[in-house]
């Protein structure tokens, strides 16, 4: 091309003056004639270089029709008289760059920037990337999954048929001389193996395009046919490296890469070669399914950018490292290791995560994600995150961590460093913050090879500037893991060494609301867990909470993008707490820190499938508790949706509510309004119950969720409603048929719809509101009166929180103390979820799958009963106590009601933990009253074995804390000193014993007055008792 344009250049231009008519107008003939010699001596010139430059793959992978399309543009670029640089061709199926002078230097910069330009939606299923052999045209072609080019090998197109059985014939006759040894010994060959039987080959043919069969020399085929077996069935990257390709000094970079989209490998792969300062010759990619699925198979011959030097060894192999680590990682760490070269990838991963996990702690609101991430690529700062990161690095090096004393003196150096060399204050703190993230980095599986997230377990004390000031109980969580991977950041905080709570996932609508989630991130989690602490009182398991925030990607199917995250961050977390030998000897401290057990549920965004997958994967990465991992396992588990288990409590909780207010549920009208729609968990269960319970005594007259609302004065169709549960569909697909004459139907695809959708709760009138859907923090502090009317009564006369955090602490507060609101909260509300979670862990402790399955249904029954029974018991002392302190808030009893209960119930603990084993063997009788007696029935010797010691002494104590509270109320439990707390609760815990046998000798003493006589000592027996007791101590 370069011949070709001096070849113009150095003629003569011939200065054509075009004759004109009178009028002035051109002659047309003449243009029409001098504009044809122009496009023949072009064309003459430009023939013969096309076919002497262009690579013989072009011409062998690039369709006739094509290749004519390729050369008139080739032709209109050649014109000396053109400076456009590059030509973009664009039919139904294939985009295609055509540029003059291939830049070697930046052709990898080149090819993403042309990918970035192609629309979003559009997915790519084959990409050819072309060099002229004089390095003066690229030519690049991207086919979108729209081009229809994705015909199967054999399949109804006749004109490849000769084509596709040449080449079958060729492969096999390849294999073969494989099996037989030929090439033994000889380099780029694969070794005989079974895995290359004929039987083996047309399996993987079944599964490729015609055009990417028939394309390939068989050598290559082959080689890309053992990658895609080495990877199918797994998340992981092959790869291999071909030097002096075909006797060029061109290398050849083969891969394989299970779960990437062809777009976003090519661009990571792109963008990591201009990295280690490569440029590309010719690069393709296609993409192949396993029957799961999608594999993309990768080809890039690539020469070291001009003026660059060849690559060592050493450089080759941190390059196929890269290569295989790229896919796990996020954008950020890709664009921070653009930005700072000396970095690496790995160091730039880092940074990146630790400066995310430093923006939960850093107080600087005008310093957000990507400003935070600008600043550390910015030139003064880079050394400072250099030294860091490899200060990390070496500390949880896991064959010589660095020692504590050097560890720390360093550190302090370093801090010292950047007091001295930087002069903006708010890059110091962020460096500050992120030096504490770096000392209180306990674990970290950063040396782990082919993991798919970084994951960091946390000293919580790292957190305690972000904390909210504590009231009766400390609230610095027992312990923190923060992990970072593609496309998300994602925390597990729990309050207990054994705890529960669920993974919620966290989509945001758009980027500049992932910018503010993720500055909000650590505080949404802890705010959950501590919400889910209070409501795990009646458990043996603390509360706890994940939060994984994923980035929006546009173009991406939510569901496969929502699942891989939870695929990475549940992955990421068990290399930190899994067993494996293996696994351990990676991480440094691993075996000098107490090993930790964690218990997931499920929660928003959360589907059956992640359940499934995240069980199956943590049996497979060897978690001693496998199965009791994650809850709510569609058939070995009991799923929340199904069952309606949250929405049975809340329902509890509501009738009580109600009954409070003077208003008779079962017995005369009244009206709700929910958030949460038909087809979710809470939302759709209440509806179910609603419906159960209060037939047509109850009136549904608004309801929102994601995609609008509907509302009715007079009531929406509860058959209507129903429909939609049953048939899992949105308020979208609400029939208007059914609507009244003043209802109303409001689709959120409209800025007036989402308006009347974001509204619902606060304008339309009810007695009931229970918000079983929602974002945290809808009503807070700013917004609270939203929900009065212009006379300052409330738009309902009660709220019961299905949904978790729906308002905040001071908007609560503000609603008591202006208008005498009552609101049940989130942790008494709906604590039924998280008990019915605990005991399914139980049975998945004691039983096989098969097992749990047998007695599923009976035990599932037995559960919603003692569900039902603790919301019931709850609700009543609520209730109870709101009228002995009408100046309290219910969500201020609630909480008092929590610590009351935790407080026994740890107090009990710790008195459990001096017990010697006879003393624990007589506790053992206790454990009927907290489980399905089902359970009993059949494996009542297997269950001591099975249980760990931990659980029952939580399980029992939590229980007895919970009965002592329930029945005595809170002044009762809230009188005794912390000193005689766990006296009193171990006197409580034998006189109950011993009432219970009064009980039985009473009702086998055939008395008329025995049920009175029983009911007199189980209420006020077991107190009157204690505190005779506790007299005689003093």
């Amino acid at each position: 091309m370069r011949r070709l344009l001096r070849s113009n250049a150095c003629r003569a231009p011939r200065v054509y003056t075009p004759r004109r008519a009178l009028s002035g107008t051109p002659d047309r003939a003449a243009l029409m004639v001098e504009l044809e010699r122009q496009q023949k001596e072009a064309a003459e010139l430009t023939l013969p270089w096309f076919v002497d430059n262009m690579p013989g793959t072009y011409f062998r992978m690039v369709k006739p029709e094509l290749q004519k399309q390729h050369l008139r543009a080739i032709v209109a670029l050649s014109s000396p008289d053109l400076t456009v640089p590059e030509v973009k061709l664009t039919d139904k199926s294939a985009y295609t760059f055509i540029s003059r002078g291939a830049m070697p230097a930046s052709s990898t910069k080149a090819v993403t920037r042309q990918l970035e330009s192609l629309p979003k939606k559009e997915e790519l299923n084959h990409v050819m990337i072309f060099t002229s052999e004089d390095d003066s045209l690229s030519l690049n072609i991207f086919e979108t999954s729209t081009g229809g080019t994705s015909e199967p090998l054999f399949g109804t197109n006749p004109d490849n048929r000769l084509a596709e059985m040449s080449m079958r014939v060729k492969l096999k006759e390849y294999a073969s001389q494989l099996r037989a040894g030929a090439f033994v010994g000889l380099p780029n060959h694969p070794p005989p193996s079974a895995m290359l039987s004929d039987h083996q080959l047309d399996l993987f043919l079944s599964r490729c395009t015609s055009r990417y069969v028939i394309q390939h020399l068989p050598r290559l085929l082959y080689q890309q046919m053992r990658l895609y077996q080495a990877v199918s069935g797994t998340e992981s990257v092959a790869l291999e490296l071909e030097h002096d390709f075909e006797g060029t000094a061109e290398s050849l970079i083969t891969t394989a890469v299970v779960g990437l989209s062809p777009r976003a490998a090519l661009l990571q792969g792109a963008s990591l070669l201009g990295l280690h300062g490569l440029a590309l010759r010719r690069a393709q990619v296609d993409e192949v399914r396993d029957g799961k699925q999608n594999i993309s198979l990768l080809r890039f011959l690539v020469v070291p950018e001009a003026g660059g030097k060849k690559l060592s060894p050493a450089q080759w192999n941190q390059l196929a490292a890269d290569l295989k680590r790229v896919k796990w990682l996020d954008d950020t760490a890709l664009t921070l290791a653009a930005a700072c070269p000396t970095l690496g990838l790995q160091r730039a991963e880092v940074a990146a995560a630790i400066a995310d996990l430093s923006n939960a702690v850093h107080l600087q609101p005008l310093l957000g994600r990507p400003q935070i991430q600008k600043r550390l690529a910015s030139p003064g700062v880079q050394p400072h995150v250099h030294s860091l990161v490899d200060l990390f690095l070496s500390r949880h090096s896991p064959h010589q961590p660095l020692a504590d004393a050097d560890f720390h003196s360093s550190l302090e150096e370093w801090l010292k460093g950047i007091e001295m060399t930087l002069g903006n204050e708010e890059t110091r703190a962020l460096l500050r913050t992120m030096g504490s993230a770096v000392r209180h980095t306990l674990r970290t599986n950063v040396h782990l090879d082919g993991r798919s997230a970084l994951m960091l377990r946390m000293d919580p004390v790292f957190f305690e500037p972000a904390l909210p000031p504590s009231g009766k109980m400390s609230n610095m969580p027992f312990g923190v893991f923060f992990g970072a991977g593609r496309h998300f950041n994602g925390y597990h905080v729990r309050f207990r060494d054994v705890a529960r709570g669920g993974l919620r996932v966290v989509l945001p609508a758009s980027v500049e609301a992932h910018t503010a989630e993720s500055s909000r991130h650590f505080n949404e989690c802890f705010s959950l867990a501590w919400a889910q602490q209070l409501k795990n009182k009646d458990i043996p398991e603390g509360g706890s909470k994940a939060v994984c925030l994923v980035e929006p990607v546009p173009g991406a199917d939510r569901t496969a993008l929502l699942h891989g995250c939870v695929k990475r961050f549940t992955d990421g977390l068990l290399d930190l707490i899994t067993p494996d030998s293996a696994v351990k000897s990676k991480i440094a401290f691993s075996n000098t820190q107490k090993p930790e057990i964690l218990y997931l549920g499920p929660d928003e965004n959360i589907t059956p499938t992640d359940i499934n997958w995240v069980v199956a994967h943590a049996a497979k990465r060897g978690y001693p508790l496998a199965a009791a991992f994650m809850s709510s396992k569609p058939d070995a588990g009991i799923n929340h949706k199904v069952y309606g288990v949250t929405s049975e409590g809340v329902a509890v909780f509501l009738d009580s509510g109600l009954r409070s207010l003077g208003i008779d549920p079962t017995a005369q009208p009244w009206t709700i309004k929910l958030t949460g729609g038909p087809d979710g968990d809470v939302a759709g269960n209440m509806l179910k119950i609603l419906h159960r319970e209060y037939g047509s005594m109850v009136r549904v007259v608004g309801i929102a969720d994601g995609s609008g609302c509907a509302e009715d004065p007079r009531g929406l169709s509860m058959d209507e409603l129903l429909r939609l549960v049953h048939a899992n569909l949105p308020l979208s697909a609400f029939d208007r048929v059914t609507l009244g004459p003043e209802g109303l139907l409001s689709i959120a695809d409209t800025p007036e719809g989402a308006a009347k959708r974001n509204t619902m709760y606060a304008r339309v009138c009810a007695d009931a509101f229970v918000p079983a859907g929602g974002r945290p923090s809808t009503v807070n502090a700013s917004n609270w009166r939203d929900i009065l009317l212009p006379d300052g009564t409330p738009t309902s006369r009660i709220i019961v929180e299905g949904a978790n955090l729906f308002l905040t602490a001071d908007a609560r507060q503000a609603l008591f103390d202006a208008v005498r609101l009552p609101i049940v909260k989130d942790s008494s509300a709906n604590k039924c979820g998280v008990i019915c979670s605990s005991m399914e862990i139980v049975a998945s402790m004691a039983l096989t799958a098969d097992e749990f399955i047998q007695l599923k249904e009976k035990y599932v029954s037995q559960v919603l009963d003692r569900l039902r029974l603790l919301a019931r018991l709850e609700a009543d002392l609520l209730f109870k106590e709101s009228s002995l302190n009408p100046d309290l808030a219910l969500p201020l009893l609630s909480e008092r009601i929590s610590y009351a209960i935790l407080r026994v119930s740890d107090a009990l603990g710790e008195q459990f933990d001096g017990f010697n084993d006879s003393q624990k063997r007589r506790l053992w009788p206790l454990m009927r009253e907290q489980l399905p007696p089902v359970l009993f029935e059949k494996y009542a010797s297997r269950l001591p074995e099975k249980l760990p010691w931990e659980y029952i002494k939580n399980m029992i104590s939590s229980g007895l804390a919970g009965r002592l509270v329930y029945r005595e109320g809170l002044q009762y439990v809230e009188q005794v000193p912390d000193k005689r707390l766990r006296e009193m609760a171990l006197a409580y815990l034998q006189q109950e014993q011993h009432v219970r046998k009064l009980v039985a000798e009473v009702a086998a003493s055939n008395l008329v007055s025995a049920p009175a006589v029983e009911a007199l000592l189980l209420q006020g027996g077991v107190r009157a008792a204690v505190d005779k007791q506790l007299m005689k101590v003093k």
